[in-house]
């Protein structure tokens, strides 16, 4: 059975997970009725918590959220971020490998996030091989290396003009990326990552008339690491990580979690199905809308893709939409 929307199913939870890209955000919009939807669930008395696979802090993101017209209490109660729960690994210092017990030093590809290293004992460098780790920044392209991968031009797209930094290119491709992460491996650096997705569907403001692309995220950089064998830490869905932490903050807030009346929904079989059945909450997939929505399109199917990750597909909800169609 596939339902048509979410709001089918109110009476059957209490506390609604949601991931962002994909569920209500399309990249350059919501998607029909999403918003709405979930402001009823909180008028209703729900708690609504978005949990996002971003290393965006929960200020930030929520900030560019009431930009785009999502407000909090309004539309959905809290937001937990894998980038927070990074950070407060990074304060604490716990930060561990099974090769490296005391790194100290990183080595960032893509976007730096000064950020959530801010206030901590861990510090930068500019040396590959000085580093102890490395850490997996938003996989922006900056202006050397569009120039050193030129044969990738058509897959790069503009994202912003940068005072500090220049142009700054959303990319379609991971293999720019091939040459640092062989490098990497070569030199047995562990790998820390905190937002496990593979893709995300973005608009591009420079490119006002484009539609919303699947760009490459910082989760495939980590999967290209992991398939080369290399030691990789991950904060964020499909890892218990992230839901263990946002239960532990609703506690504090008074929020008593019942997993039996909590589900996750989302649009990923391997990151908000697989998570959700590791952290023990029922998974609401979104069938018509975001990754799965693509991936069916081009040839999978649901059964496939839960095969893929040994997840019984019996066990997901599915909708089409959120706010239905």
């Amino acid at each position: 059975m596939i339902y048509d929307g979410l709001m089918e199913l109110a009476d059957k939870f209490d506390l609604f997970l949601f991931d962002a890209y994909g569920v209500f955000w399309e990249g350059n919009g919501f998607y029909e009725n999403s918003r709405e939807t979930m402001a009823e669930l909180v008028r209703s008395g729900k708690n609504v918590v978005i949990i996002s696979n971003t290393t965006m802090l929960q200020d930030d993101i929520i900030k560019s959220y009431v930009k785009r017209g999502l407000l909090p209490k309004r539309d959905y109660n809290y937001i937990m971020t894998s980038g927070d729960l990074l950070r407060s690994h990074l304060l604490k210092g716990d930060i561990y490998f099974k090769s490296c017990a005391n790194p100290l030093k990183y080595y960032v590809i893509g976007l730096p996030h000064d950020k959530a290293f801010a206030q901590s004992k861990y510090r930068q460098v500019d040396n590959l091989e000085e580093a102890d780790f490395v850490y997996c920044g938003v996989p922006f392209m900056f202006e050397n290396d569009v120039a050193k991968y030129p044969q990738y031009q058509s897959q790069y797209w503009l994202v912003k003009n940068s005072e500090n930094k220049g142009r700054i290119w959303d990319t379609l491709t991971a293999e720019p990326f091939m040459e640092i992460v062989d490098r990497a491996v070569e030199l047995h650096k562990p790998v820390l990552n905190a937002n496990p997705d593979f893709t995300a569907k973005e608009g591009h403001p420079l490119i006002p008339e484009s539609e919303a692309v699947f760009v490459v995220r910082n989760g495939m950089i980590a999967e290209m690491f992991r398939k080369r064998g290399a030691e990789v830490l991950e904060f964020g869905k499909p890892h218990k990580n992230i839901y263990d932490y946002t239960f532990a903050i609703l506690e504090e807030k008074g929020i008593k979690t019942n997993k039996s009346r909590t589900c996750m929904v989302g649009d990923t079989v391997r990151t908000d199905v697989k998570g959700a059945v590791k952290a023990g909450v029922a998974p609401v997939l979104c069938v018509e809308t975001g990754v799965t929505y693509e991936e069916v399109l081009n040839g999978n199917s649901v059964e496939s893709l839960c095969k893929n990750e040994n997840i019984d597909v019996n066990r997901i909800i599915r909708i089409k939409s959120v706010g239905g169609k």
